[in-house]
């Protein structure tokens, strides 16, 4: 007898790709992903149905138990004849956004929870985003139904009521997304129509209801089934019905329930026979009454347990795997999902001609073979890749080509000049398990066992000129500690195990410091302590870790106070003994729009500093440059951009010199002398010729933008225009490191003069909490350095949801702080929003007669800035103004006997 695991294990090597469903869940936090995943697993008797709910089969590792969080992503391939699915599980918590991206790169279809009673969270509306960008189909499910009847004991009026107002947020968070994304890119067509594509109601079989807790969901086709029959009616036009402004009259559908007073469809026939077991079961727990109700639906309950026979009824009723599926079988295939435009250009652009196109808008399993790697897991001592099949079939001993992202001219040793990797071993996919199979077919998502890959690269059976682009926004990781092992001898295996370890999480880096210490850099404090605990299961468990520490910025802030002559006499140079090496020049701030256009265009410019810029998106770059400087940088008051002409800031983007490093990718170095007409930066060849020593001075403007005055932070938003360059003995050989010393000197000499401050990186919190402990959260809040935002009253629970900005660097053991203070009544959710200027100045003293009388002669009130800049500069070995001793008339040094 064949059994199921032998039926999916056939199904992987053979399925076709239209019977396929490629499929993840994301929510926020705690809004119920896993204890979902566990019912649709039931539905292959791979755990307890009864334990759906309860036994987070896809949480694997010991600290996701412990926690009652997810902190990596999980898959496991499902049969629902006649469709194979495969599901991916991924993390609610923001310290973990890296998993969530490759589940979403892995999958075709968002299955998006969202609690009924939370809503809308800071977190749901960032994935939302994000797979809308990604072109997918979304699902919607409301979960946690049963909190209206249970907790806030709604009828089923005035949970109808809750419920449209849900959606109607949902639906507007969805507009909002889909309007910005369209003023940044014409090319996803007019609003009305992809409003409407992504709209979510119910009557379009894309929204869902449940309570995965108790294993139960329907939508209205579930209802329709129930009552079409009953009531004598169509039952797609029921469907259509359900959920909307109708009521029965006369045995047909009738609209306007609402102005007539009448009971719409939706509380008639499907809140009020809920809410009804809901008492029986949860509220009254009567077993007799619940016993006779199963009985009129024509089911038998076999527990004696009033919880437990709720749970078996409704899972028998209204059985979660079968709502959900069958919304799932609406949803494109793994053949179809690539059909849409902004899907397919997520792989290969928005290049037509792209090589792999075809092949993938194919994917047929009788086409070449391709596939790309979007993560790697470690099971059973092995490090597999988890990819997804874009075409063809793979088994053990293929052999496969490895691709790049870049386009390369292909001859004819391509097949010799292209590296290759050998499959040693193809898995499915089983939650905590990977288990052997024969092969994998075009459409699912499968592991891989082979040599010599790397994240995001593309594999194919035949030699090509090109990859997939599959370069994936990550937020940068901004916690780093330092670790270290106190047996010497076992170093080298804690830098191997570094190493592994950043494979298997994208979104940790790992540094080697000049100092030889290893540092590791982290998106939060959870994902930290997820890191730690993984190096403790890899041996390491007397680790010597350092206090966290978070990077700070440097910038220039125009000062409104200058005259505009003030500002052209802010010019600094620099003369060495004997007018050797002269140079001046002058440093300019640059706003956040310009900062803002930098930062996004990263990549770009690290491809123009190896010389591997494509011309193309070089020239647009240019063009966006020039637009944003002459838009924004005249309005600059207090500034030495102010009132300058259209053409003399377009003279000075054509003679940029250099953009900043990769480290201070918004710092530009300007050429401003007429008289050195060097080679452009916009093309890669033009005429001028670079004078000797020209990297010298670019060197050193790199070591400036790295090493801010305040306390050696990088630099950000600053402009350095070099006015005059002259060395009077070229052929002296120790003139380059000369030249590079002083341009960093005078570049730091001058931005002395001008308004220095601190940039803080800046979490958004969002604190939930009862009225009684509302006061204790300001105080927590204050004591942070916390800005509220906001503070509204969510009318469902009756808490309040404070929203703040609070700097990374307060935020460590904020939430344990913020549970003691309140006892428990109070929760914050943490993710990063922003870089902002910290506006205090680091040496202000108090100098006016108001100033001193309000202040002190030491200007006593705590400057924040000042406190920030000192530690980071004691932690460097800096200097700082600190007295070594204090009240020293106080101090008695001598002993005295009376």
């Amino acid at each position: 007898m064949t059994t199921l695991d032998d039926q999916l294990f056939e199904a992987m090597s053979s399925k076709p790709p239209d019977q396929i469903r490629n499929i993840c869940l994301i929510a926020h936090v705690d809004h119920g992903k896993t204890s979902y995943a566990d019912s649709l697993v039931s539905s292959n008797a791979i755990i307890s149905a009864r334990m759906a709910g309860k036994l987070r089969y896809l949480d694997s590792r010991e600290d996701e138990q412990t926690r009652g969080i997810t902190m990596k992503s999980s898959g496991i391939s499902l049969l629902c004849e006649p469709l194979l699915i495969n599901l991916i599980d991924s993390p609610g918590h923001v310290d973990f956004s890296g998993e969530v991206t490759s589940a979403l790169l892995l999958s075709d279809v968002a299955l998006l929870l969202v609690d009924i009673v939370e809503g809308i969270c800071s977190q749901t509306e960032a994935l939302l985003r994000q797979a809308i960008t990604n072109g997918q189909t979304i699902i919607l499910v409301i979960n946690k139904l049963d909190r209206l009847r249970i907790e806030f004991k709604m009828n089923a009026q005035e949970a109808y009521t809750f419920i449209q107002r849900l959606l109607e947020a949902v639906n507007s968070c969805v507009s909002q997304i889909i309007t910005g994304l369209i003023l940044e890119d014409d090319s996803w067509g007019n609003i009305e129509e992809v409003e409407e594509e992504m709209h979510f109601d119910p009557a379009k079989g894309n929204v869902i209801f449940s309570s995965a807790v108790h294993a139960y969901a329907f939508s209205m086709d579930d209802f329709a089934e129930i009552y079409a029959p009953k009531l004598n009616l169509n039952k797609s036009e029921l469907a259509k019905s359900l959920f909307g402004d109708f009521f029965l009259h006369g045995g047909k559908i009738t609209p306007d329930a609402v102005s007539k007073g009448k009971k719409t469809l939706f509380e008639q026939l499907v809140l009020e026979p809920l809410w009804m077991l809901h008492d029986c079961g949860l509220v009254n727990e009567d077993l007799g009454k619940l016993t006779e109700l199963a009985g009129k639906l024509g089911l038998k309950i076999k527990s004696r347990r009033v919880n437990e026979a709720f749970d078996e009824m409704m899972r028998v009723w209204l059985p979660l795997p079968k709502a959900t599926f069958r919304a799932i079988a609406r949803a494109p295939s793994a053949r179809t999902a690539f059909q849409r435009h902004h899907r397919i250009e997520h792989l290969v652009g928005k290049r037509e001609s792209h090589p792999l196109k075809e092949t993938i808008l194919s994917c047929s399993p009788d086409k070449m073979t391709l596939l790309f790697v979007a993560k790697f897991i470690r099971v059973d001592e092995k490090k597999l890749a988890i990819v997804r099949m874009l075409s063809g079939k793979i088994k053990q001993g293929d052999e496969l080509y490895i691709l790049g992202k870049k386009q390369r001219n292909l001859d004819e040793n391509a097949e010799s000049s292209l590296p290759k990797t050998t499959i040693k071993c193809v898995f499915g996919l089983r939650g905590r398990e990977a288990n052997r199979l024969t092969g994998a077919t075009a459409g699912v998502i499968c592991a891989i066992e082979a040599d010599s890959l790397i994240l995001n690269c593309t594999l194919c059976s035949e030699p090509c000129s090109e990859g997939l682009n599959l370069g994936r926004e990550l937020g940068e990781p901004l916690v780093r500690v330092s670790v270290s092992t106190k047996e010497l001898e076992r170093l080298s295996e804690l830098k191997e195990a570094l190493k592994n370890l950043v494979v298997l999480d994208p979104s940790l880096r790992v540094l080697e410091l000049e100092t030889g210490e290893l540092a590791m850099v982290t998106a939060g404090e959870v994902h930290l302590q997820k890191c730690l605990k993984d190096l403790e299961d890899l041996g390491f468990e007397d680790l010597e870790v350092s206090s966290p520490i978070v990077p700070f910025l440097e910038t220039l802030v125009p000062d409104s106070s200058l005259t505009q002559q003030q500002i052209q006499d802010q010019i600094t140079e620099c003369r060495t003994k004997g007018d050797a090496l002269v140079i001046r020049l002058r440093i300019v701030p640059l706003p956040i729009e310009i900062v803002n256009l930098l930062e996004k265009n990263t990549e770009t410019l690290r491809n123009q500093r190896k010389n591997q810029h494509d011309d193309e998106s070089w020239i647009e770059f240019k063009s966006k440059l020039q637009t944003t400087c002459t838009e924004n940088l005249p309005k600059m008051k207090g500034s030495w951009w102010y009132k300058k002409s259209k053409e003399e800031i377009n003279e000075l983007i054509e003679r940029i010199w250099s953009f900043g490093p990769d480290r201070a990718r918004s710092t530009i170095l300007f050429n401003g002398m007429s008289s050195y007409q060097r080679k452009p930066i916009w093309t890669k060849s033009g005429e001028g010729e670079f004078r000797l020593f020209d990297q010298a001075i670019v060197a050193g403007f790199e070591l400036f933008a790295s090493a801010g005055p305040l306390c050696n932070e990088v630099m950000r938003g600053v402009g350095v225009i070099v006015e005059e360059w002259t060395v009077a003995d070229e052929n002296d050989s120790t003139i380059g490191g000369q030249l590079m010393s002083a341009m960093k000197a005078t570049c730091t000499a001058a931005a002395g003069k001008l308004a220095l401050r601190l940039v803080a990186a800046m979490y958004k919190c969002t604190v939930t909490t009862s009225s009684q402990a509302l006061g204790k959260c300001h105080a927590v809040l204050a004591q942070r350095k916390a800005k509220v935002l906001s503070e509204d009253i969510n009318e469902a629970t009756g808490l309040f949801e404070v929203v703040t900005l609070l700097p990374v660097v307060e935020s460590f053991s904020f939430c344990e702080q913020l549970r003691k203070s309140t006892s428990g009544l109070a929760s914050a959710q943490l993710h990063f929003s922003h870089w902002q200027i910290i506006d205090e100045d680091p040496y202000w003293t108090p100098s006016t007669l108001e100033e001193i009388e309000e202040f002190g002669m030491k200007g006593d009130s705590p400057n924040h800035a000042r406190g920030y800049m000192d530690a980071v500069r004691r932690r460097k070995g800096l200097p700082t103004q600190d007295l070594i001793v204090i009240s020293a008339e106080k101090q008695r040094n001598l002993k005295k006997n009376k």
